[in-house]
């Protein structure tokens, strides 16, 4: 929904005064429902497609893996990943 959808479908006219309230509304809900970001290791077995994930977890945010930097040092490296994509299993399982 783009922004001047929200400001029609609330009768203001104003651009500031929609822009103060929708700001205002962003600041309350990240006031009353912080983040709760929790961590968790696991080891990656060559050949293994699934891996176990918390049983609370909603979003998973981020994937890194350690490696050995050029310089010798061991480092994690964050994985990039593709967001929004329909899940298709070439093999039917």
């Amino acid at each position: 929904m783009k922004f001047m959808e929200l400001m029609q479908r609330s009768g203001i006219t104003s651009f500031g005064l929609a822009k103060s309230y929708y700001k205002s509304a962003l600041v309350e809900l990240e006031s009353r429902y912080p983040d709760k970001i929790e961590q968790a290791k696991t080891g990656v077995v060559k050949d293994q497609r699934f891996y176990s994930t918390p049983p609370a977890m909603i979003n998973l945010r981020d994937v890194r893996v350690l490696y050995e930097g050029a310089d010798g040092t061991t480092k994690y490296r964050s994985i990039p990943r593709i967001k929004m994509v329909e899940d298709v299993d070439q093999d039917g399982v």
